[in-house]
């Protein structure tokens, strides 16, 4: 096996072919990552010159010259590669990884962390079992429960297996004759989101880093409701390979009487259908259900129009530095304890 520099077209075509495609993992997100001060690299593991892996590589800069290499929802693997042989081609990226960015590094990385789709036990290659440094579990960056939904069902069925309060709210939006409709001017409903992101009290990124991802990743739309031509809900989408994930969403607090976020949804659900996508990806729910949790309020929402709730393994970080890493730990306890 081999490691070796992907183009564009290499590395999305292997990505979007894999079933539950991962939009973090295409060429255009790592293009995005470089615009907003990353470094990015796109790697793939052949066997007798068959692209059988591949993984998309983010650089985070830390103090001192040091950083990490950060892998969101990889590496992706041939899903008819058997797991022994994703053990030995995950075995090359780790291995490999580090060696390669160093020819253009502008810090000095100290780990390696990964959102591997696939469990490690079940693909035998437990922590233990990989040569060098250690892996430990780390806290998840990306989502580490989501709802699926399968779009193969018909639209009557999808509709029956909703909750009956996600029906209803649907007609009610209906009724008082919202419209949904894709947009270009993500300016106009950039109120919106602040409004609630002071509501459900969850951090955003600055206005500037919504208009370069939604220039730079065509994957990427932005979906409003209007009552008349006020903007009300909004939510920003990916459509990948064969799935469409809802990103991000807002809504006005005021028109909440009109229930604009559950039609959307749904009009939404109903053009990836449309357009022959095979999975809805809600993109994150609270683990089990639990009341304590930041995104109980949502994930009822989410859980509302029905699906599978999808368990990724979490995130690992394989430590490169162990001495550095000590003390990247314990600043990002200070770090928390100070918010």
């Amino acid at each position: 096996m081999q490691l070796k520099t992907l183009n564009q077209n290499e590395l999305d075509s292997f990505v979007a072919a894999q079933p539950n495609s991962q939009l973090l993992q295409s060429y255009n997100w790592s293009q995005f990552q470089k615009l907003t001060g990353h470094q990015a690299w796109n790697f793939g593991v052949f066997e007798n010159d068959k692209l059988i892996a591949s993984v998309s590589l983010i650089s985070h800069q830390l103090p001192l010259n040091k950083g990490y290499l950060y892998c969101p929802r990889g590496p992706v693997f041939d899903e008819s590669l058997a797991d022994d042989k994703k053990g030995e081609a995950l075995k090359i990226i780790l291995g490999k990884a580090r060696d390669l960015t160093i020819q253009t590094k502008q810090s000095e990385e100290i780990f390696f962390r990964l959102e591997p789709i696939f469990e490690f036990t079940n693909s035998k290659i437990a922590p233990s079992e990989v040569e060098g440094p250690k892996i430990i579990k780390s806290t998840p960056i990306q989502p580490k429960d989501t709802l699926l939904l399968n779009l193969d069902e018909p639209v009557e069925k999808l509709l029956s297996n909703m909750h009956q309060k996600t029906r209803y709210n649907i007609k009610v939006a209906q009724k008082h004759n919202i419209k949904i409709k894709q947009s270009d001017d993500f300016n106009k409903v950039w109120p919106v989101f602040q409004k609630t992101s002071q509501r459900d009290k969850f951090s955003l990124h600055p206005k500037k880093y919504y208009l370069k991802m939604l220039k730079t990743v065509p994957e990427i739309k932005l979906f409003c409701a209007f009552k008349d031509n006020a903007i009300i809900a909004g939510n920003l989408v990916s459509a990948f390979g064969d799935t469409v994930t809802y990103l991000h969403g807002a809504s006005d607090y005021n028109y909440r009487n009109l229930m604009a976020p559950n039609l959307l949804q749904w009009e939404v659900i109903k053009q990836a259908k449309d357009q022959s996508f095979k999975y809805y990806d809600f993109h994150g729910v609270a683990p089990d259900d639990d009341k304590n949790h930041p995104w109980y309020g949502i994930t009822r929402f989410k859980k509302g129009f029905g699906g599978n709730v999808k368990n990724y393994p979490g995130t690992f970080d394989f430590i490169y530095e162990s001495g550095w890493y000590k003390i990247y730990k314990v600043f990002r306890k200070l770090n928390r304890l100070r918010r």
